[in-house]
């Protein structure tokens, strides 16, 4: 997050013949809409994530949500499962599977996450995602200095 919005830093673009344009390098004004967004919202405290939807929650899809009540529960799902998903809340047809990054204090710093066609996205493949997606932010965050990502990634080693 840079101020109210979520910057992208780094895109790698996928193999597959069919694959998905999620955004370019730079500023995404879609906190509430994408995985990364959701990623880091989840673990703000409310007044903060008021402060930065504050602008209003732009529709981007039907399946954006744009009442924050609904989001305050998305969220909350996030926390318990440790992910974010964006089930075409931002690009129709493109589902993302997303998780935060911390630093040495368990700050949330950023977040990672990994974008499939939705005729792509079978329970498996989600699960796939979700898994490779948590190991990454494990790795990240171990990177960063976080001291229960070092344990867990020392564990799975």
């Amino acid at each position: 997050m840079q101020g109210d919005n979520v910057v992208t830093l780094a895109v790698r673009e996928a193999r597959h013949a069919v694959r998905v344009e999620t955004g370019k390098i730079g500023r995404v004004e879609a906190p509430h809409a994408t995985s990364v967004g959701k990623a880091i919202l989840a673990w703000l405290p409310e007044d903060e994530m008021h402060r930065i939807l504050a602008g209003g929650m732009k529709r981007y899809t039907d399946k954006t949500l744009t009442d924050f009540p609904a989001l305050l529960e998305s969220l909350r799902a996030v926390r318990r499962n440790g992910v974010a998903i964006d089930r075409e809340e931002y690009l129709p047809g493109v589902i993302c599977v997303g998780a935060a990054i911390r630093d040495q204090a368990g700050t949330v710093i950023g977040a990672i996450s990994a974008s499939t066609p939705t005729m792509r996205a079978s329970d498996e493949h989600i699960a796939l995602m979700h898994d490779e997606i948590t190991a990454a932010a494990r790795g990240l965050s171990a990177e960063f200095g976080e001291p229960q990502a070092s344990m867990q990634q020392a564990v799975a080693n």
